[in-house]
Order: structure tokens, then sequence, then C-alpha cells
């Protein structure tokens, strides 16, 4: 027995002797082989590379004003477990600084409980104790002089962070064309569709963690700098975006409508000028929430009988000086009812008369009659779509609506109705840009343009890419059939529907339109639209306009959408005289427009020469704008850390604001301010500024 215990208590000393050799062994190897390996390894997850993202590129108009830009904001902490920040400088300098942060930062708090803050953070060593999060340049600048953080990045411990934040300087102006860069949801608008070239090239950062879950920079310096995007510059003209949003939001305001859309394009080559949405809130107030003029696919109404009377030009040459009759605004095609705008006991007259009074049944008669027989209304169809009407126009924003025209005798076709209905807007969609597209053709002597928002890509200051107007078809109609629909759209203003909105000093065509909206429910919802061209003769503009949804002081277009066309017109022309009439340019009083000064030297100045104007103004500056045979007085702000716009102004007042915001003022020339080397809306960066007189 004796024997067989001891041999066991050896077998058990063998064992834990075997396991003890080989857990040496293991330590040895670990320590001596793998060490480095796994030492590398446990720095590891105290240091890492992280992107530091870049700035990205501005976004300008076509006059030079910055639409969108990244301004750099700060993140600032301190590290109260700094080795260098000694517990003599700590308690020399932490009194002043508590008195600093509590009247310029922690404002909310007093001195002391400041001061019982920085002591705790002291005491438990914290590394990255918040000072301020999106400091603005200036306030991180005033921070960094504070005591104790004063004396540098390690005595004084602050840890800086940067990063940015977009910012529009023109706020709601074509808010959703500039677009959003987001994150963490879809990006919009030009932000979107040139994100290549706006986001430009990440840097790189090493971070040293210093607690849990908390990543402080290693250098003040990235590893590798981040690279500033590309500059974009549109096509936009903030002039006319202004005039045409502030129509339009008055149009909206008087008519409680839902939403309103205007755009405005150069006739030759397709640059969108102005591009407009606003949409009514819940609070009332309005805003762009959504791109209605490039995404929203609506049965147009009466705009469309352009395109009908084209295909009947081209298919059937017909002769607009023939007659028809109206039936007095009321006719049936089979069992339905179609109706005009109004009752107007108008029956036999011209063609180009019920196109110019946009009579419902006269259009929808001659569709009926020329294409409804022997199996030709799929020749109606395929004229429109000759006319590119069922195509994308291609613009850079994404969400292009799909227009929709139906095929002949497919599923939802009528033989009796759909062609009528169709002849003025309805069992069809299309976007207001793809329409404004196709009316603009008509205006270029039938040469098709595609509608482009970019003018060119810029880097460093240079052209790295510049966009050229695109054909989308050289000739969509015959000359003929251009030239007569071009006298049907400048009837429609001399004597139809947009009579009342003549002007003295220039000419203008287009048609209004008045579609009723899911009119299957039988709910009283209208759109209402005006679209044309001017000046009429050489067209240099087209526009479009279309307010859903109008419940107060009346609905059809020409009483809704026309006048807002007349105003945007009425900017334009004032503001080039070269498309004004002749006659009028020489012989005409020109009142005292875009003269810019202080408020109450403009109000009494007008009172003076006893000239009509409305004030507007709420602002201490202001400008004369023109509206019909009157001025309007609007704001002129002067915006905080921007360049000011001073033209227009004489220049006592230039020089007042100028030299106020700290710059030096060059001057050349007299009279009043017509051009400045430096561009409005710019930020406040340069000391010296050129001012042009005349």
């Amino acid at each position: 027995m004796k024997r067989e215990l001891l041999s066991r208590a050896y077998l058990v000393l063998f064992l834990l002797s075997l396991a003890a050799l080989i857990l040496i062994g293991k330590t040895a190897w670990v320590s001596q082989v793998e060490g480095r390996e796994w030492r590398h390894q446990g720095d590891s997850t105290k240091l890492k590379i992280v992107d530091i993202l870049p700035d990205r590129g501005n976004i300008y108009s076509a006059d030079g004003f910055m639409l969108a830009t990244s301004v750099p904001l700060f993140d600032l902490h301190m590290d109260f477990a700094s080795e260098a920040m000694t517990q003599s400088i700590f308690k020399n300098n932490v009194d002043s600084l508590a008195i600093c942060l509590a009247a310029h930062v922690f404002t909310k708090n007093t001195k002391k409980q400041v001061y019982d803050r920085l002591l705790k953070a002291r005491k438990g060593r914290q590394r990255y104790f918040l000072i301020k999060k999106n400091a603005t340049y200036e306030q991180y600048q005033k921070i960094k002089k504070f005591p104790l953080i004063g004396l540098g990045k390690y005595q004084g411990g602050l840890v800086v962070e940067q990063h940015s934040r977009r910012l529009k300087p023109f706020k709601s102006l074509a808010h959703r064309t500039i677009g959003l860069s987001r994150k963490n949801a879809q990006s919009i608008g030009l932000e979107a569709s040139f994100d290549e070239y706006l986001k430009g090239k990440e840097g790189k950062r090493l971070m040293q963690k210093v607690g849990n879950k908390v990543w402080v920079p290693m250098n003040d310096l990235s590893e590798i700098q981040p690279e500033k995007g590309m500059d974009i510059v549109t096509t936009l003209d903030m002039r006319i975006q202004d005039i045409a949003q502030n129509s339009i939001r008055k149009s909206l305001e008087k008519h409680a409508a839902e939403y309103g859309v205007a755009v405005v394009m150069e006739v030759k080559t397709g640059k969108i000028k102005a591009l407009v949405n606003l949409d009514r809130q819940k609070d009332g107030s309005y805003w762009e929430s959504y791109n209605h003029a490039v995404g929203d696919a609506v049965e147009p109404g009466s705009t469309f009988k352009l395109a009908s009377m084209m295909a009947l030009l081209e298919d059937f040459q017909i002769d607009i000086t023939d007659s028809i009759n109206l039936h007095g605004g009321r006719y049936n095609f089979g069992s339905h009812t179609m109706r005009d705008a109004e009752l107007h006991n108008t029956h036999r007259t011209t063609l180009k008369h019920a196109f110019a009074i946009s009579s419902n049944i006269g259009v929808a008669k001659l569709v009926d009659r020329y294409y409804s027989k022997d199996g030709k209304s799929q020749r109606y169809i395929d004229r429109l779509r000759s006319f590119n009407l069922d195509q994308k126009t291609g613009i850079e924003i994404v969400g292009e609506g799909t227009p929709h025209f139906k095929d002949a005798y497919t599923d939802g076709w009528s033989r009796t109705t759909t062609l009528p209905w169709m002849s003025h807007g309805y069992e069809l969609t299309i976007t207001p840009l793809q329409l404004l597209t196709f009316y603009n053709a008509v205006a270029n002597n039938g040469h098709s343009v595609k509608p482009y928002l970019v003018d060119r890509v810029r880097y460093k200051g240079k052209v790295h890419q510049q966009f050229e107007p695109m054909t989308i078809k050289r000739n969509i109609a015959s000359a003929a059939t251009i030239r007569t629909a071009r006298e049907l759209l400048e009837a429609v203003v001399t004597d139809g529907t947009g009579r009342k909105l003549q002007r003295p000093h220039y000419t203008f065509a287009g048609k209004s339109g008045t579609s009723k909206l899911e009119y299957w429910k039988g709910d009283d919802k209208y759109l209402s639209s005006f679209i044309g061209y001017f000046p009429a003769e050489e067209p240099v503009y087209s526009c479009i306009v279309m307010i859903k949804n109008p419940r107060e002081n009346g609905y059809y277009g020409s009483r809704v959408a026309a006048p807002v066309f007349s105003e945007i017109a009425d900017f334009c022309i004032a503001t080039d005289t070269q498309m004004m009439q002749p006659a009028f340019a020489v012989n005409s009083f020109a009142p005292p427009v875009f003269q810019s000064g202080l408020a109450h030297d403009l109000t009494a100045a007008m009172d003076y020469l006893e000239l009509p104007y409305t004030h507007e103004a709420t602002s201490e500056y202001a400008v004369l704008m023109p509206s019909d045979s009157l001025c309007i007085m609007k704001n002129r702000l002067v915006r905080d850390k921007l360049v000011p716009n001073v033209a227009g102004m004489g220049l006592r007042d230039a020089l007042f604001i100028l030299e106020n915001i700290g710059l030096e003022v060059k001057i050349n020339g007299s009279g009043k301010v017509t051009q400045q080397s430096l561009e409005a809306g710019t930020p406040l960066v340069d000391k010296k500024i050129l001012l042009s007189l005349g």
C-alpha cells in the first residue's frame, strides 16, 4: 500500500512539474519570440488613423454670388492629464481661466461654478474636458488666448478638432436646386449631382485613445492634408431668381395656394436663369420642400393646346384663318360634355381666335375631326412624340419625372373621349420643365436645346470643365409650323386671355392654362399656369409659372399665373434695355430703378419728385425695383462678415458701409457705383475693394 501511494504521489509531482515547465516555456516564448507582435497589437488599440473630411467646393451663381460654402467650425477640449501641465501652472492660472470661461463660454454659470468644474476635471485627470462645441473661427481665436489655455498645446492642454458646416448665404433662394449634402440621408440637388467635383479628397490623422471611447488627435496637423473640393458655377442669375421667388410667394399668399413653380430659361442656350419651387408649410409660410418643376409630371391643361395645334399644322396643314363653331362654350363628345372655361356665347370664329381665347372645344373638335377616323389616333401620339414631348430633358438634378403619353387603343383608351381630352392637356402627364423646353424650342425657331444648370467647374480659380449648350433636336417642326405657332401665341396676348397684361415697352407671347386636378373625385382643385417667352420678336428668355390649388381670389391661369410671368418679364426687360422696343427705349420716361441707398433718403427723393412707388423695405438700406409704371422699394441687406452689394449706391453711402466693416476703398470714375472688385455675398477676407462709378 505504501509503494502504491508513493507511486501516485510521484506521478502527481511529475505532472505538476511538467505543467510548470510548459508554462515557463510558453511565457518565455511569448515574451521573447512573439513579444514584438503582441506589443504592436497592444499599441494598436490605443492609436488609429482616421479620415479627415475636406472642405467641399463652393457653389456660385452666374453673376458671381456665392450660393453654398463650407464654414470651418472647431470642437475645443482640454487635457488636464497633460504631463507638461504641472500643478503649479494649473493653480496659477485656473482662477483667471474660470473668469474668462464664465464671461464668454459658460455664460449660464457663475465664476465659482466654473472654477469648481475645472478643479474637478483636474483632480479626475480628465483628458477630454469640453470647452466649446462648434466654435467659429473667431471664437476659437479668442478662447486659445485665455489664461492657461494660452500656454500652448502641452502646458495649456488645448485639444482642437476642426470640421465644417455647409452655409447658404442666400438662405431660401434656390434652396432645393442648390440642394443638400447629407451624411445620413440622401443628398439632393446640385450638391448630389456634382458631389464628385465638390467633395474633394480626404486627409488622414493619427488619433490616440485617452479614455473609454475617447480619442484625441496626436498632432495639430493631419498626416495627410485634406484637399478642398472644386467649385461649380451655375447658370442661375440671383437677381432673376430673387424677383421670381418674391413674385411666386406673393401670388401664393394672395391665392392661398398649395405650391408654386417658376422657371426662367435662356432661349438660345438652355441656361436656367431662375428655378423656384415654394410649398406651403404647416405654419402658413412658404419654403422649398420639393423640386416640383423637375420632379412632378402633371396634366398641364390648356398650355398643351399649342402641341395639338402644331400637330394639326404638321400633318394636315390647317389654316388658322378657317372658321370653327365653338357652340357657345359647351359641346358633347359622345355622352361626355366638354365646357370652355367660360360660357362665352361665341359660335362661329377663326381657329386663331379660338386658340387665343383658349377654347377647349375648338381645339378638341379639330383633333377629333382629323385624327379619330381611319385609325389615325396613333398618328397624333407619334406626332407629339416627334416634338420630344415624351422625353426627359436630362437636367443635372436627380429625380426628373417621366412624361406619359398612352398609345392609341391600349388600356384606358376611349375612342370617344381620349383624343378630345388629350388635345387640351388631360390623360397625359409632363413636368413643367419639359413643357417649357418645348415652348423654348418654338421661341428658338424650332431648335430644341437641353436645359442645364451648371456652366463650369473651377479648380483653384481655373476652369477645370466647361459645359456648352447641347442640341436635343435641330428642328422639332417645319419652319412654317413654327411661324404659325408663334403667331398663335402672340394672339393670346394681343387678343386673348393675356390681353390685359400687354406692355407698352415690349411684347411677349404665351399661353395660359387652367387644368382641373383629381376631376374624377369631383373636387374643385386647379392647376393655374402661364408659359411663354419675351420679347416676342427676338426671344431672349422663356418662362413657365404654375400655381397649384389656388383657393382664394380666382383660379384661372390668366389671373393667377400670368401676373407672375408678367412681373418676371418686366424685371428682365428693365435690367436689359436692349430688349425694349426702340421707340420706348429712346423716348419714354425711365423710372429711377436700381438706385440704392438709405431708405429714408430714397423715400424723401421719391416724395419730393412726386414719383409713384411702393414702400416694402424694412431694412436701413433699400433699392428701387421696377414694376409696371411705378417702382417698388425693397430691402438691400448688409450681412455680417460678407461683402455687401453697393451697386447703385452713391459714393457717400457706399463709403460709409465699406469703411465701417474695415475695407480700404479705391475709387474709379464718378457718379453711382456700377461695379465692385469684390463679389457681393462672398466672405470678408480681402481688405481692399475697387469701386467703379458711372
